[in-house]
């Protein structure tokens, strides 16, 4: 607990708040190619986050990913594709099928 004394010497006290993991719901929106897609996606976005270089530019990219490591991740895990560096697709429509 933190106290800290006011203009008029009456102590204010906060507490400190904490998060807690919780566990995660199962992923069921109908699309089975999606569901199973989306922990392999989040997975590739660890790994190139954590196989990051230049980070010490920006301290904030050394837990975050960036939006090229974002896309990439993206396009291997759910498109089935590596990515093209010619910007070609950056205005695409994307569907996932389903329904």
């Amino acid at each position: 607990m933190i106290t800290v004394s006011s203009i008029t010497g009456i102590p204010l006290q906060t507490n400190k708040v904490y998060s807690q993991a919780v566990d995660l719901i199962e992923i069921n929106s109908g699309n089975q190619t999606l569901d199973s897609g989306l922990p392999q996606f989040y997975d590739c976005i660890d790994e190139k986050v954590d196989s990051s270089k230049g980070v010490e530019e920006d301290t904030y990219f050394e837990k975050e990913p960036t939006k090229h490591e974002v896309k990439s991740c993206y396009n291997e895990v759910l498109l089935g594709s590596a990515q093209s560096n010619d910007g070609a697709d950056a205005n695409e429509n994307i569907e996932f099928g389903g329904e």
